[in-house]
Formats: C-alpha cells, structure tokens, sequence
C-alpha cells in the first residue's frame, strides 16, 4: 500500500510537471507569434512609403527585410539564440532603419564576453522599433544603444529622443507587454525600467544568470 501511495504521487508531479511545461511552450508560441506581425506590419508600411517617395531603392530595401524575416522565422523556432545573433539582427534592424532616414543618428556600444550567453529569441526588437519609431518624429533624431555583458549577466540600456507634444504617433503598446510577458514566462531574473528624461525615453533591461550554450 504504501509503495502504491508513492507511486501515485511521483506519477501525479510528473503529469503536473508535463503540463507545466506545456503551457510554457504554448504561451511562448503565442509571444512569438505576436512579434512578426507587429514587426512585418511596421515594415510593410514603410515599404509603402519609400516605393511612392524612392521607387529605384525598394528591390534593396526588399532584400535587406528579406534577411531580416529569415532570422526571425529561424529564431523563433527556438527557445534560446546566442546574444551575438541577437546583436547581429539588431544591426541588420538598424542599417535597414538609417538607410531610409539618413538624419538618424545612431550610436551602439556592445561590450563583454557574450559568445556562449543565449537569450530568448527577438527581445531587444521591441524596444528598438519603439527607438527608431518616436525618434524619427524629431528634427535631428538619435538613438543610443549599450549592451554590455559580465560573466551571465547582461544590461541593455537604449535612449532616444522625441518630441514633447503635437505627436502624430501613437503606441499600441504590444511590444513593451509582450517582452514583459515573456520576461515572467521564461522565468527570468530581471528588472525593467522605462522613464522620460525631459525630450529623452530610457529604458534599461537588466538580466541576470543567462543560459549558455553547449557548444
């Protein structure tokens, strides 16, 4: 009787340990799932706009988003990519975004060891949409960028600026709540703070105890 007791229990915390990680990997899916809309959306309107204004850019611009989409769809099939192919899309993202406006100035710092540190796939993409979205409102828009990794911790640190009042722009708010959502399902040490410093949004993302991979 006993052993039949224990038994039932093992076979209760394995089917309740199943079902937990089934509900992680259905709402990470979904998260997922959120991001390339929101991202292919943004991207096909502007498309729009520089095939009426630039027609003669557009096949480059196609092929630039074209590399882009790829990663995404390969990084999204995964739980966890390494923080420097994070940063390479992170790049690409942001050549794609100056070669349309040449008035954005961008500075990227990336500091540290981060070749073995995963991260989920596509987290910094939501706040460097946000970046280049409100800034391209100013006369004169920049945006800085500093990722710095120490042993398994990472701090990424974005600023841009934007204008006060009379914006034409509006936030949906999808990306900042999906990235917060799946901070809290992927269980991770963090703190995540965003605030307005006069004509300037900060927002700052500090995690620690990343994984690594097993190379």
């Amino acid at each position: 009787m006993f052993f039949y007791f224990i038994h039932v229990v093992i076979t209760k915390k394995i089917m309740d340990a199943d079902k937990d990680i089934m509900n992680f990997k259905s709402e990470v899916s979904f998260l997922k799932q959120q991001l390339n809309p929101h991202f292919l959306l943004n991207a096909m309107n502007n498309l729009y706009g520089e095939a009426l204004s630039e027609p003669d850019k557009v096949p480059d611009r196609i092929l630039n988003l074209s590399d882009m989409l790829r990663y995404q769809i390969e990084a999204t099939k995964k739980d966890y990519v390494l923080v420097e192919e994070e940063i390479a899309f992170v790049k690409k993202y942001i050549e794609y975004y100056t070669f349309r406006n040449n008035r954005l100035n961008v500075t990227q710092n990336f500091n540290g060891n981060f070749d073995e540190i995963e991260i989920p796939p596509l987290f910094f993409l939501p706040l460097v949409e946000n970046a280049v979205k409100f800034s391209s409102e100013t006369a004169e828009p920049f945006i800085i960028i500093d990722l710095e990794v120490k042993s398994r911790n990472l701090t990424f640190t974005i600023k841009n600026n934007f204008i006060d009042s009379g914006s034409r722009l509006s936030s949906t708010g999808i990306g900042i709540e999906n990235l917060k959502r799946r901070l809290e399902v992927y269980r991770l040490r963090h703190d995540l703070s965003c605030k307005k410093e006069k004509n300037m949004f900060v927002v700052k993302l500090s995690i620690w105890h990343l994984p690594t991979a097993v190379l």
